[in-house]
């Protein structure tokens, strides 16, 4: 790509995670390079299972929400900064960054420096609520997921393949 964008999924509602696994299902049809890191997250679901048949690499947190202390530096921060600076990807997925922003797993700091360090030619999505200002600011797109009707409010529990 000539030039790449950071872009931001965020809100309430059922769909960041989605909505960027859908672009890099795209961007895979156009024969470009992507990679997935998942933030605060260590559960195995669908995506992983379809991901692994298709080549799509999507690595995760060791130590998803188990409430274990996050290792800091960010292992996976650290290698996205390896990757721009070595063999940049087309696609760059940080998904649950939000998250690991607020449980401080990753600072605010290194979010902004990640987002500085992007190649021009990468595309950037980060997922997930309560963005920070600062990466608010840096943002090209943002798109908020808002809930109108859930049925989750009926007691319908997370349904596999559906939900994970």
């Amino acid at each position: 790509m000539k030039i790449g964008k950071f872009q931001i999924y965020t809100g309430k509602g059922k769909g960041k995670t989605t909505a960027a696994l859908g672009l890099c299902f795209r961007a895979l049809g156009q024969d470009l390079k992507v990679k997935i890191f998942q933030l605060r997250k260590s559960q195995v679901c669908g995506e992983h299972i379809q991901a692994k048949r298709i080549g799509l690499d999507i690595s995760q947190c060791p130590v998803g929400r188990s409430g274990e202390p996050c290792v800091s530096p960010c292992p996976l921060i650290i290698e996205a900064m390896e990757m721009f600076e070595k063999d940049a990807p087309d696609i760059l997925v940080i998904d649950e960054m939000m998250e690991a922003i607020r449980v401080k797993c990753v600072s605010i700091d290194e979010a902004v420096e990640l987002v500085k360090a992007k190649p021009e030619g990468t595309e950037l999505i980060m997922t997930g609520r309560n963005v920070p200002q600062e990466l608010l600011d840096l943002a090209d797109l943002i798109t908020s997921m808002e809930p109108i009707k859930h049925y989750y409010k009926d007691g319908v529990p997370a349904r596999e393949g559906i939900e994970y």
